[in-house]
This record gives C-alpha cells, sequence and structure tokens, in this order.
C-alpha cells in the first residue's frame, strides 16, 4: 500500500504566506506517513493578472526561491511533491506549469498546461510541448491541470504512456469538478487520479472587487470551490476534503487494483485519427448541416418475459409517443445470445416509424461469420435510415464481430451519431461524434455498473456539449432508467456553481415510456465561461499517444 496525501489551502499575493503554507502542509503530510503529497495549481500567485507581461513577471524561474525551497523541504522528509506553479519563458511567453520533485529533492520534471480556461487564456501560453509520464519509485506518474480534465484528451493521454497516478491541480471554483469530472477521468482510464482544489477568495482586497465586477458574481462564487480528493480506478473517491477547510487528507492505495490495462486493451487507435485532425479542418464536416432544433426524446424500455411480448410492448409504447425520436435498449426485445426473428422485429419497426411519422433507435442483433454483431438500428419514417455497430470489445463475449466506422446522421431536428452502452466507456467514440457535428447521440444500453451510466453518461454529454439519450434493459446486471443529458439552455454557473454540467433528465422508473422536449440547438455552442471552446481549443497536434498503436505504448 502506498500512502499519498493531498492539499487544500488559500492562494493570494502573498507569495511568502503562501509558500510557507505549503512547507508547513508538507511537513504534515509527511507526518501522517504519505510518501507523496500533492498541491493546487497556481501556488506561486493567483491567476488576476493584468496582461502577459504581468503574468510573466510573477512566474517563477526553475532554479528560483520557490521550487528551490519546495526541492528542500522533499528532501527533508524524502518525499515526493507535486505542485502548480507558472514558469516563465522567453518574453512575453509563460506557462502554467505541473511540477514533480523526488525524495531526493531532484527535479524529475513538469507538464505545461494544454487548454486554458477564462482569463488565464489572457496572462499565459497554452502548452507547446507533449505531456508526459514519469517513471518513479512508487510508480508512473502524470499531471495534468483544472481545465485539461474538463475534455478527455490530456488525461487520456497520460494513461496511454502508462501512467498508474494522475496529479490534478485546480484553481476552481465549479463544484462539478469534484462530483463528475474527476471521478470520470479516474474511471474511464483506470488509474488514480489526486486532486488539489483551492479554498477561500482568489484574491484580495481590490482585487478581489475587480474580479467580482468582471466575472459578474457575488463573492461566494469567486471562491475556491475546495474538496481535494483522492480518486479510485472506478470512479470512488477514497478521501474527499470538505469545500471550506485548510488541510490534507489521506488515502492509502494499491496499485494492484489499476485497471488502466484492461481499459487501454480494448480501445480503437485506428478509429480516432479525426481526434488528430486540425480543428480548422472540421468546418468541412458541418458545412451545410441543418439548423439544430427541438425535439421530444422518448425512452422505451419493455419488460415482458418473451420476445413476443418485449416487441409488442415497445410497437404499443412507440406509437402511443410523441412523434420525435424514441430509444430502445441493446437487444431490445431479445434474450442475451439469441438472434432470431429479425426480419419480423425490423418490419414491425418500419411499419411503426411510418405510421407514427416518427424516428426510432433500436438495439438489434446481428450475425456475420456466425458470430455476433451489436448494432444500433436508425428508423424514419421512409425506412431503414442506417446502423453503427459496437466498436468497441465486449468483455463479456469472445465472439463478436466488431464495427470500424462511427456514422452520423442528418435529420430534421439536428445531426445524430449513435453508441452503444460499451461505447460510452471510451470517451473517443463520442468525441468523433462530437468532431463530426452531432447534436445528439442515441445510446441503446445495457449498463453493468454504476458508474458506466452515472459517470460516463453524464461526462460524455458534458465534454461534447452534446445531448445523448440512453435506454437501458430492464435485466442488465446493473439496471438503470431511461435517461436523457443535455446542454443547459444558459450557462449557469452564476445558479448552480457548475462549471460544465448537463441537465439530466431520468424515467421514474426501470420500465416504461419516458418523454422529454429537449432543445439541441444550444448544444453547437461549445463554448464555458463565453470563452474556452471544448472542441476548438483542444491540442490535436498533442495527442500523438492516443491515436498510436498499442504496440508504441508502455505496459
Amino acid at each position: 500500500m502506498l500512502r499519498v496525501a493531498t492539499a487544500q489551502f488559500e492562494t493570494g499575493k502573498d507569495t511568502g504566506r503562501v509558500l510557507a503554507d505549503i512547507l508547513r502542509l508538507a511537513d504534515e503530510a509527511a507526518a501522517g506517513g504519505a510518501r507523496l503529497v500533492h498541491f493546487q495549481e497556481c501556488c506561486n500567485y493567483p491567476t488576476s493578472y493584468s496582461d502577459r507581461e504581468h503574468a510573466w513577471r510573477e512566474a517563477v524561474t526553475l532554479d528560483g526561491p520557490l521550487i528551490t525551497a519546495i526541492r528542500a523541504k522533499a528532501r527533508e522528509h524524502s518525499l515526493f511533491i507535486g505542485f502548480n506553479a507558472a514558469v516563465r519563458g522567453p518574453f512575453p511567453k509563460a506557462w502554467m506549469v505541473n511540477h514533480l520533485i523526488g525524495p531526493d529533492g531532484e527535479y524529475i520534471g513538469s507538464n505545461k498546461k494544454q487548454v486554458l480556461m477564462w482569463i488565464e487564456r489572457d496572462a499565459f501560453f497554452p502548452s507547446d510541448e507533449d505531456g508526459r509520464v514519469y517513471d518513479t519509485a512508487i510508480g508512473r506518474i502524470g499531471m495534468i491541470s483544472c481545465m485539461d480534465g474538463l475534455v478527455p484528451e490530456t488525461s487520456r493521454t497520460m494513461a496511454c504512456l502508462g501512467a498508474d497516478i494522475v496529479l490534478n491541480s485546480l484553481c476552481s471554483n465549479g463544484v462539478d469538478e469534484a462530483n463528475l469530472h474527476i471521478p470520470a477521468r479516474a474511471a474511464e482510464n483506470g488509474y488514480f487520479m489526486i486532486s488539489a482544489n483551492r479554498v477561500g477568495d482568489m484574491v484580495k482586497g481590490q482585487d478581489l472587487q475587480d474580479l467580482i465586477d468582471a466575472a459578474g458574481m457575488t463573492r461566494d462564487f469567486v471562491k475556491g470551490a475546495g474538496e481535494s480528493q483522492i480518486v479510485g480506478p472506478d470512479g470512488v473517491p477514497l478521501a474527499r476534503a470538505t469545500h471550506d477547510d485548510v488541510g490534507l487528507v489521506f488515502a492509502d492505495i494499491d496499485l494492484s487494483k489499476l485497471e488502466r490495462e484492461e481499459r487501454m486493451a480494448r480501445r480503437r487507435p485506428e478509429l480516432y485519427a479525426l481526434m488528430g485532425e486540425e480543428n480548422t479542418t472540421l468546418a468541412a464536416l458541418t458545412e451545410g448541416r441543418a439548423p439544430a432544433g427541438k425535439v421530444a426524446l422518448t425512452t422505451i424500455v419493455p419488460d415482458g418475459a418473451t420476445f413476443d411480448e418485449r416487441l409488442a410492448q415497445a410497437i404499443a409504447m412507440i406509437a402511443a409517443a410523441p412523434a420525435g425520436l424514441a430509444v430502445l435498449p441493446e437487444f431490445f426485445a431479445w434474450d442475451f445470445g439469441d438472434d432470431a426473428r429479425l426480419d419480423e422485429a425490423t418490419t414491425a419497426l418500419v411499419e411503426t416509424a411510418a405510421l407514427a411519422g416518427t424516428y426510432i433507435v433500436a438495439g438489434l442483433p446481428g450475425r456475420e461469420g456466425g458470430k455476433r454483431v451489436n448494432r444500433a438500428v436508425l428508423y424514419g419514417p421512409e425506412g431503414v435510415i442506417g446502423e453503427y455497430r459496437q466498436i468497441h470489445d465486449d468483455p463479456a463475449s469472445d465472439e463478436m464481430v466488431l464495427g470500424d466506422r462511427l456514422p452520423v446522421f442528418d435529420l430534421p431536428f439536428g445531426r445524430i451519431g449513435l453508441l452503444l452502452g460499451e461505447d460510452l466507456l471510451f470517451p473517443e467514440a463520442a468525441r468523433v461524434l462530437a468532431r463530426k457535428g452531432v447534436d445528439l447521440i442515441a445510446c441503446p444500453a445495457a449498463w453493468r455498473t454504476d458508474w458506466h451510466h452515472e459517470l460516463m453518461l453524464t461526462a460524455r454529454s458534458a465534454e461534447n456539449h452534446v445531448t445523448i439519450v440512453s435506454a437501458s434493459r430492464a435485466d442488465a446486471s446493473c439496471p438503470k432508467p431511461g435517461t436523457v443529458c443535455t446542454t443547459p439552455p444558459e450557462y449557469r454557473f452564476p445558479q448552480t456553481k457548475q462549471v460544465n454540467a448537463p441537465d439530466r433528465h431520468m424515467a421514474p422508473s426501470i420500465t416504461g415510456v419516458f418523454t422529454v422536449e429537449i432543445d439541441l440547438a444550444p448544444n453547437r455552442d461549445k463554448r464555458l465561461m463565453g470563452a474556452t471552446d471544448l472542441i476548438m481549443d483542444t491540442r490535436p497536434e498533442l495527442y500523438g499517444a492516443i491515436l498510436a498503436l498499442r504496440e508504441s505504448i508502455p505496459a
């Protein structure tokens, strides 16, 4: 077991006091038996800069007093220390940088922040280097920063490079960081994530008032959200601090519990090439796309005991639902492993779509070369429109033919993509669809664990600003009600303190019909706080590890 700690405290312009707090908390971490302690973003200075020149002046150098003092403290306690402090480069360049110090006081390495958030964009430059993972005596350690964790690519790179532990430095006011984004990043990558966030005011005095005026928020909304935490590979926090308290939380982590290899083994890098394409090329993919609009989204979950009962129930529920888009579970009328009577089900769905003037996405089985195919088929009033075949291997089946395409379809209410439940565990699949301009992803499912539904479904919607509608089998190993996650119609941080959380609509029961009307138009605004774009501000030139073939990735 490896004891680790994460800290939270109040940053500020009184840099001497801030450094003293870091050193004191490092003493406490060592006294508590930790071999590694992690600190938050902006340890050298708060993020209130007047311009790039100001940021450059306040940034540290690697041989300056802050890093020198932290190195000495690490040596004193034989302690690994992770922290974030802006570093000065050739004028006017300064970067937000994560640093890792070893127990001998050696400077192990750094990762620069790749995606900048809000006012950081006016002060710093984004990373001009690939992210790295560092071999240490306590495991392979990667580092990311705050906004880097609101998109999937930076943390995914750490997993592709073989990280066991990822240190996430935050300077965030958003309560959804701790409740959604950090657990989701740990779970989808199967590693431990240690996050450290600030508490208290970002700045003091007139600077605080200026920040409040610029943000249009009250003082409470520009305070750090705290909740520094240590999260396991299943997305479950092992320890989490409060919103307000200064100090440390500890956890004992067991690296034999890593699930990274299982997650990485089922990836399909050859299908993710669009993630490496320049963002400027994406406009061509959405040219001529019809406007996104309102649509009635319905989840249909039959509960009959036989094929005939389930098919009849599904057809009756679709016919009674408002016209729009209805989504059924995986293999919605079949027992697992059965694929008989496909023609009968297809005929019924085609006829129902035509009579009801609606669109349907149904999970259907198939066979190819004697092996099973898991499909999501899109029907419309005009008949069968297209299908998607699951692209990621099902760990419960060793005889499955995988698809090799991520198609999109233009419908009267917007552009739609299709996935199946297992695919939501892989952020690349939804990311490719988002880069193709989908407004909505329909996802027949059969959920296996809570975190698949609670974290992956929600995270995929949030990080891409797309609506996801999912219906899951009533007899799934982890039954969940029909769920629709969607981008809010306006930016709600001033009301909710959530930086990037979707609206989440859930059916009142596991089976039956659930309908919600959704306006897909807000999905086309990919910005957070009117600035950082979840798609166009990503860094495709830094994602080589995500696109590399498996043989080139460290074990």
